[in-house]
This record gives structure tokens, sequence and C-alpha cells, in this order.
């Protein structure tokens, strides 16, 4: 990549300059002698006070407890608060934004909708065939933002480059699921990107905005305790996946109360990254869920023609199922299959909308 060999053309001229500005010629010793027999009082006292000032001056962007799991043991630590960040997933951006960083760079997403201020390059999102990591390059970030999976691809190319990057996890990890994840990560880049009292403040509100959601969700909490949810992940009328409690989805209707009726196996089948299997469709009759929830790539009126025509393909069966029957099913957009960073407050508290709005009718 001729980017990439001239960065680090630059990268090796940068060293041997600073190598020949740090071999000064040798003072005369007697001037030496004065100079340290003159200060060495000054020293004794300014030296701490020095450290103290160049310790604040260092940026550090801690990882939580999951991603250290992961093997990201070290913090981040750079000389100063990045300047140009780039962000390679859509999860850091809103709270970057709010908090008045400068993003150079964030990729194209129909999950939400990017302020109108932002002015950031768009590029092709990760999963597009079109991305490019040159264009990255090409920002000249001084930070890149990016998800964990890229580990042994991007992130490595960055580093070969010099440039710093900060990984983050976009999918359950554990026990511990999405919405925790998120939040665990909002709070770390909050910690260490605000700086000045106003961003402090707005970091504060968006914490505040977290508190909000998970009160909210005690209060509507105990009218769903004990009902138990099927969640499908459909992408089309003969293709349906089912979603565990960890999943994007999944998560948000176990932290309303609802039970999941599918219990991943320890002992077998791995769940994928977003922790779901394909609908083993005898099983689930045995399943006998109060409420079933169907999501995919498509907005909400998409979304409702897709489930009504899973039902027309096989009527018998989908009638055979007592929630199906009884109209006891919601159909739900695309970003409740993949989220965007702090967008999950919102995706939670109108999901308690939607389920009020559909058992009071």
């Amino acid at each position: 990549m001729k980017m990439k060999h001239t960065l680090l053309a630059a990268l090796s001229a940068l060293t041997i300059l600073t190598a020949a500005g740090c071999s000064d010629k040798e003072a005369p010793k007697d001037a030496q002698q004065d100079a340290q027999t003159g200060s060495a009082q000054q020293e004794s006292t300014a030296a701490p006070a020095a450290a103290e000032d160049k310790a604040e001056e260092k940026f550090t962007l801690k990882y939580p407890q999951e991603m250290k799991d992961l093997g990201y043991t070290e913090d981040l630590v750079l000389d100063k608060v990045p300047e140009r960040v780039a962000a390679i997933s859509t999860y850091p951006v809103m709270t970057l934004y709010e908090l008045g960083v400068d993003l150079v760079g964030v990729p194209s997403t129909k999950v939400i909708e990017y302020p109108a201020d932002l002015d950031a390059e768009q590029f092709p999102n990760l999963m597009s065939e079109q991305f490019d990591l040159e264009l990255v390059v090409s920002l000249e970030p001084d930070l890149v933002i990016l998800p964990v999976g890229s580990r042994d691809t991007h992130e490595k190319t960055l580093k070969e480059l010099g440039i710093p990057t900060y990984s983050i996890s976009t999918s359950p990890q554990g026990d511990l699921p999405l919405y925790q994840v998120i939040k665990n990560q909002t709070k770390e880049m909050i910690d260490a990107f605000a700086v000045s009292e106003e961003q402090k403040a707005a970091g504060a509100k968006i914490m505040e905005r977290f508190a909000d959601a998970e009160k909210k969700v005690e209060e509507v909490r105990k009218n769903y305790e004990g009902k138990k949810v099927m969640v499908l992940m459909a992408s089309d009328p003969t293709s349906q996946n089912l979603q565990g409690e960890n999943g994007t989805l999944g998560s948000m209707m176990a932290m309303l109360g609802f039970e999941n009726v599918y219990q991943p196996d320890p002992n077998g089948v791995q769940m994928g990254a977003h922790n779901s299997v394909p609908l083993d469709m005898e099983s689930a009759l045995e399943y006998h869920p109060d409420l079933i929830v169907f999501t995919g790539s498509g907005d909400k009126a998409a979304m409702e023609e897709l489930v009504q025509k899973t039902i027309a393909q096989n009527e018998a069966y989908w009638n055979s199922i007592e929630a199906i029957r009884n109209k006891q099913y919601i159909a739900l957009p695309s970003n409740y299959v993949s989220t965007a960073g702090t967008n999950i407050i919102n995706n939670i508290l109108d999901l308690i909308e939607i389920l009020e709005a559909h058992y009071a009718n």
C-alpha cells in the first residue's frame, strides 16, 4: 500500500530527527558544576511540580473489565488529547459528538441519523465491500476507534503505521448484555475526553440518560416479569434466527422482565456474535411464548409486511403457536438488530412505549 510506505518513511525520518536533536554537545564541566550547585535546591522543589504537570497533560483512555478479559490490559496513553478522531464503528460517534470531540471520519449508517452539524467525512461502513482503510488513513487521524473484531486486520495495520487505536466491543461479552457493555465503554470515553467543564457537564448528562432509562425500566418491569418471549430475527419468510437474552433485542426484553424461551445449552451449539441460532421449528412448538418479537433489516413497515408474509407462507405451522394465533406478536425495525452506542437508550424507551401500546390494545 503506497500510503502505508509513505507514512512509515515519514515516521522513520521523524525518529532520526528526534535522535539527532537529543545529541547536544557536552557543556564545559565548570559551567555544569555551577549550574548544578546554583539550581540544586530549585530542582528538588520544581521536579515534583513539573512531573505533576506532565502527568496532567497525558491523555488516558482506559478499557472496561470486559475488554481487559479479551486481552486489552494496557490503557491507551497519549501525550495529549486527540484532536483528529476517526471512528470505524458507529458506537462511539454520538458520545464523542456530544462531548465536542473533533471527529474527522465516521462510518455511513442507516441505524441512526447523524446530526446535521456533524462535520466529519463519511466512509463506507466496515461490513461494506467498499470499505477501504486507506480512506481512514488519508484523514490523518491521531486516534482511530474500531471494533474488537478488527484486532488482527485493521487494528494491526494502523499500529504498524504508528496511528494510535482504541478497540470497543459491539456485542455482548460473556454474561454481560450489550446495554451494559455500551454503558461501560461510554463511561470510559467520557472520563478520558471530558477535559473542560463544559465537556464534563455534557458527559454527566449522557450518564444521566442511562440512569433515567434504568429508572423507567424498573417502573415497568413488574408489568412483564414472568412473561415468556421468543425473539426472532427474520431475513425472509422462510428464514428466522432465534435470539437469546444477551443479544441486542434479547437483552432489552430481559431488562424489562421477560423470560427468554431460548436458553443456550452451554455444552451445545455456540451462539454467534448476535447471540442467535437458526430457528428449529419443531423445538419452537414446545416454547409456548406469551409474546413473539420479530426484527430484521427493514424499517417498521417493511418488518410488519415481512411478518405477515412469514405467517402466510406456512399458516398452519405459525397458527399452531398460540401467541401467533392470538396476535401476540410485534414487528420492530432494524435498529433493534444493531444499535449504535448510546442510541440503545432511545431503543429501550421506544420499546417500552411499543409494549405499552400493544398490551393496551
